[in-house]
């Protein structure tokens, strides 16, 4: 398996199955958290465009058509936002991401409940399985929220 390219990912030893669980998972969401945050910035950013040239287009003698196509964008541009819930998403997917590398930092050291365990290796295993369960949770509860 390829080592992680995270410079602040602890480098894991042996690659056991639990260390590769934890470096698939933190992979996954890390992804996740930086793909959320650019479509929510860059949709963003296309709305604010698109408002502005409205608001220029104003001055200048341009084709009627052109304001209410871009008010569309902007209505699209925000529909896809709500629609994916890349704004809910980013922090969601940011949080257990850096849960699973707190982790996995003190899966290493051996430090909290790691200097106790029998085996680290099935308490690593049962933590990452623990925090990802929770930001499943979590998406459930979001879920269900919006559909009330």
């Amino acid at each position: 398996m390829s080592k992680l390219r995270d410079s602040d990912f602890p480098a894991l030893g042996t690659e056991t199955p639990a260390e590769q669980l934890i470096s698939l998972r933190f992979q996954w969401y890390n992804r996740q958290a930086n793909w959320a945050r650019i479509a929510y910035r860059g949709l963003g950013t296309v709305q604010l465009v698109a408002a502005l040239l409205i608001a220029i287009s104003v001055a200048f003698d341009i084709p009627k058509w052109l304001a209410p196509a871009l008010g569309g964008v902007i209505a699209l541009a925000e529909g896809i936002r709500t629609l994916f819930g890349f704004k809910d998403s980013y922090p969601t997917y940011r949080r257990t991401a850096e849960d699973l590398r707190n982790e996995a930092w003190l899966y290493v050291q051996r430090a909290g409940q790691y200097a106790t365990a029998d085996d680290a290796g099935k308490l690593l295993t049962q933590r990452v399985v623990e925090i990802s369960h929770s930001e499943t949770s979590d998406w459930e509860e979001a879920l269900k929220a919006r559909s009330v």
